[in-house]
C-alpha cells in the first residue's frame, strides 16, 4: 500500500494512462481524415496501423498494474515532477488538450508525460515509442 499522501497520486496516473490510451486508440483507430478531410496518415503508412496495438494496450494495463500494486518508486516519481501538485496540474492541461481536439498538442503532452513516466515504469517505453511512430507517419501534426 502506497503511503497516504502517493494514494490520490495513483488514482490520478491511472486516470492518464488511460486517457492517453483511449485518446492515442482515437487518433489511430476512429479518426481517418484530418479537419480538413485529409487523410490522417500519410498513404505509404496507412496500412501499418494497428500494428502492434495488442502490445502497446498490454504495456498500458502493465503500467496501471505497476501503480495499483505500488511498484513503482515514488520517491524517483516524486523527482520526475509527475506526484502532487506537478502532477494534477500535467493532468489538468491534458484534460483541456484533449478537450480542445488538438491532436498535435495531445501528441506532445502525451510524449513530455511518457517521457517521464516511462522512466520510472519501463512498460511505457513501448507505448511512447508507438506514440512516436504514430506522430511520425500522419501527414499534417496541428494544434
Amino acid at each position: 500500500m502506497a503511503d497516504p499522501e502517493h494514494e490520490e497520486d495513483k488514482k490520478i496516473l491511472i486516470e492518464i494512462l488511460m486517457k492517453i490510451e483511449r485518446q492515442l486508440y482515437f487518433i489511430v483507430f476512429e479518426v481517418g481524415n484530418n479537419p480538413r478531410g485529409e487523410p490522417r496518415f500519410r498513404k505509404e503508412f496507412v496500412e501499418l496501423f494497428p500494428g502492434p496495438w495488442n502490445e502497446v494496450a498490454a504495456s498500458f494495463q502493465g503500467a496501471r498494474t505497476m501503480i495499483e500494486k505500488d511498484e513503482i518508486n515514488w520517491q524517483y516519481v516524486e523527482g520526475l515532477g509527475m506526484a502532487g501538485s506537478m502532477l494534477k496540474w500535467k493532468k489538468s492541461f491534458l484534460d483541456e488538450t484533449i478537450k480542445s481536439k488538438a491532436v498535435g498538442r495531445f501528441l506532445k503532452i502525451a510524449n513530455s508525460i511518457l517521457g517521464s513516466l516511462s522512466k520510472a515504469i519501463p512498460a511505457l517505453e513501448i507505448v511512447k515509442e508507438y506514440k512516436d511512430h504514430v506522430e511520425a507517419a500522419m501527414r499534417y501534426v496541428r494544434g
